[in-house]
């Protein structure tokens, strides 16, 4: 996402935290989980829980520095992981078994041939540079942009575009290294989804937008349940909780909160989809001239003020269009200076 883009979205954020700052508030607010206060990490996009390890693995979003961070239970960094790679536009993670995967997934622009997902086997959470395999996929219908990587127990590989009218895409069973893979659509998602994860129980995915999470069915994709989310500056990420009992929710920004939110249930129910503020191409998600490579180099060496409460969150959901519009506004203008 570009600068000008995040710029949009935060004025989109701060005029729905300015307007539901009178806002009555809930008895009780989704506590802090951590604090992601590593300097390293400022664009936090996407979380990963790694059972194996304990820990929980995010990437800073866009390009930069080919690199995977492992966070204590604390939120402080215990890694950074390398890779040497040249990652275009990194946007999620993912962990399935005993693999890691980063998805270099986000086109604001919709000009990308391709994007690519990179997988890491048995990750360790030490200082160090790792080899990866790099697998490239198309879309059957012209680029999207996407933030959402979702993988099944069986790793199977799914990617949620970021959109007005969001689709699911399922990667082949067995992706090839050695040429671009073609995805299939397979489903409808919420308008706007910013990440998501398999429940550990394979029968639920959780999607998140801006505003809200939904549950849908792992087969068939339909809607099961839906709540409110934590508002946050940019909230594009989410993972089911080490101990399994909850959702935790974060942001990109330094400093970023993580929050503990509870897994919505049959019953509960919520506006689908949030709102999002029309991205401005980024200058560095342009079509790749060949796909990636297909394998890397071998390793060289309880908050009070806990953000706003869910009462606050649903009322402000009858913000988010008015939010849409006036970001909508604010992006178009950037574009013309």
């Amino acid at each position: 996402m570009t600068r000008r883009a995040r710029r949009g979205c935060a004025l989109a954020a701060g005029l729905v935290v300015a307007a539901s700052a009178g806002l009555p508030t809930a008895v009780a607010a989704d506590p802090v989980e951590f604090t992601i206060s590593a300097a390293a990490i400022t664009e936090s996009s996407g979380l990963a829980r790694d059972t194996n390890s304990r820990v929980y693995w995010t990437a800073n979003d866009s390009g930069g520095v080919a690199s995977v961070y492992a966070l204590a239970r604390d939120g402080s960094l215990k890694a950074t992981v390398q890779y040497r790679a040249k990652p275009v536009d990194v946007e999620a993670v993912a962990m399935s078994d005993s693999r890691l995967y980063v998805g270099d997934i986000g086109d604001n622009g919709a000009t990308r041939d391709f994007v690519t997902v990179y997988a890491f086997d048995f990750p360790v959470p030490r200082d160090q540079t790792v080899s990866y395999q790099a697998y490239d996929f198309s879309y059957p219908d012209g680029p999207h942009d996407a933030e959402t990587l979702l993988v099944d127990g069986r790793g199977r590989i799914y990617i949620v575009t970021k959109e007005a009218a969001g689709g699911i895409y399922a990667a082949p069973a067995q992706p090839s290294r050695q040429r671009v893979n073609r995805l299939q659509r397979v489903g409808d998602a919420p308008s706007y989804v910013t990440d998501g994860v398999f429940m550990p129980d394979q029968q639920a995915i959780a999607l998140r937008t801006y505003l809200s999470v939904e549950m849908l069915a792992a087969n068939g994709y339909a809607p099961i349940a839906r709540a409110p989310l934590p508002l946050q500056p940019q909230g594009e990420s989410l993972t089911v909780s080490l101990d399994g009992t909850s959702l935790l929710a974060g942001s990109e920004g330094a400093g970023s909160k993580v929050y503990r939110v509870e897994i919505p249930t049959e019953g509960d129910n919520a506006p689908t989809g949030g709102a999002s503020p029309p991205s401005s191409t980024s200058p560095g998600a342009s079509p790749s001239p060949s796909p990636s490579g297909r394998t890397g180099g071998e390793v060289t060496d309880e908050d009070p003020n806990a953000g706003r409460s869910r009462a606050g969150t649903w009322s402000a959901l009858g913000l988010a269009a008015v939010v849409a519009l006036v970001a909508g506004i604010v992006v178009a203008v950037a574009r013309k200076r």
